[in-house]
């Protein structure tokens, strides 16, 4: 355990970090042009201070947030790493992907290799490629140590307001490289360093992606994915200087990639994040996951009968006519999910039509015996059945 003195050193370069992690966390930044020193006594206690932060940033954002994990998405990915990878990685770092259950459109980088990406983010993206540049962005910041340059280009006597880290949920990936207003860097040339660095990822990120033989133009296809759903016309700027910097060369056939096999990797993550999007009362952003997912899987059981869960619970004009009809899809797909079957008995119960719901009920009784919300339907079953009586009187 560390004393007195040793807590009173770091304490200064402590304060320094405070904006490094709000510039790394979500992008990662620094100058093309600045170097770090291996040796020296300052240089020494940055990269010191740099896994002490990068540690302890990991820990609250395991404390705050929920891990997402999908081992065949997850493989996926590990194998997408290795062929973007362009050299080895530095000493001490471990390139790896943690998915965190999240409707933001955000993902961002640690100097050990850590590369954060929310699952909100993940259901926006068409094909391959785009994912791809995603990652190979992230990757840039690592293999490039553009945290630590950063460190090393800040003033040794600086001092800042430690920042909250809750900021950063509210950034985005892909959003323009301008500093948002709510951090007070202590002077331009921070917000400099940030934007150059910035530049730079995404152009060492495109030419992983060209080099793995993705296309680029599909990968630059993100910005316009993502823009959809940011609703703010964010990420222009990047995806402009980036098409300036392609040649014909870059577009050679055979690069295409294939978005069925895509969307294979993402139909889990489609239905989960639809289901996290309905808990929390998101209904565009729940029909669109589910949506794509049917899209994608046609005959996906679960996804018809999420479609109908969404919109029953929104509840609009129009929209009980057609979650029956996703109910229906789910049952002519899928005839042992027991879900459709008791929606479908809600419906009719609601409508009065009291014999229809009491078949429904009682078919999704028998499909699972013993689930946890049995009681309630035999509560639905016995309403029917006093209805029934009430009619045959």
């Amino acid at each position: 355990m560390a004393g007195p003195n040793c807590a009173k050193t770091i304490k200064r370069p402590k304060a320094v970090f405070a904006v490094v992690i709000v510039l790394c966390l979500c992008w990662g930044c620094s100058s093309p042009g600045a170097t770090v020193s291996s040796s020296g006594t300052r240089g020494e206690r940055m990269t010191q201070l740099l896994i002490f932060e990068t540690h302890r940033e990991q820990s609250a954002i395991a404390r705050r947030s929920t891990v997402y994990r999908e081992p065949h998405l997850e493989q996926h990915l590990e194998r997408m790493l290795v062929r973007l990878m362009p050299t080895k990685a530095p000493e001490g770092t471990i390139p790896r992907v943690v998915l965190i259950s999240d409707h933001g459109l955000n993902a961002y980088s640690f100097p050990d290799g850590a590369i954060y990406i929310h699952t909100g983010l993940l259901s926006h993206l068409e094909n391959e490629a785009e994912l791809a540049l995603l990652l190979a962005h992230e990757l840039a910041h690592v293999t490039g140590r553009h945290a630590l340059r950063v460190l090393a280009a800040i003033p040794a006597d600086t001092d800042v307001t430690v920042f909250d880290r809750a900021l950063s949920d509210s950034m985005s990936w892909f959003h323009d490289m301008v500093a948002p207003k709510e951090l007070a860097y202590p002077s331009e040339r921070l917000s400099s360093l940030r934007r150059s660095l910035e530049q730079e990822a995404d152009r060492v990120g495109l030419d992983m992606v060209i080099k793995a033989i993705y296309d680029p133009y599909e990968a630059l296809e993100i910005f316009g994915h993502l823009r959809e759903g940011d609703g703010k016309g964010t990420g222009a700027d990047r995806a402009a200087a980036l098409l300036e910097a392609l040649t014909p060369i870059d577009s050679a056939p055979g690069r295409l990639t294939d978005r069925r096999s895509f969307g294979k990797h993402l139909q889990q993550l489609l239905l989960d994040q639809a289901r996290l999007e309905l808990r929390q009362g998101r209904w565009h952003e729940a029909l669109r996951c589910a949506r794509r997912l049917v899209r994608d899987a046609p005959s996906h059981a679960s996804g018809y009968f999420l479609l109908g869960e969404i919109l029953r619970q929104r509840n609009e004009a129009g929209d009980t006519p057609q979650a029956l009809s996703h109910y229906f899809q789910a049952v002519v797909f899928d005839p042992s999910l027991p879900g459709p079957h008791k929606a479908i008995g809600l419906i009719y119960l609601e409508q009065g039509q009291a014999r229809l719901a009491k078949s429904f009920f009682e078919n999704a009784l028998a499909l699972a015996p013993h689930s946890h919300d049995n009681e309630y339907i035999r509560s639905y079953l016995t309403q029917c059945i006093i209805k029934i009586e009430g009619e045959d009187l």
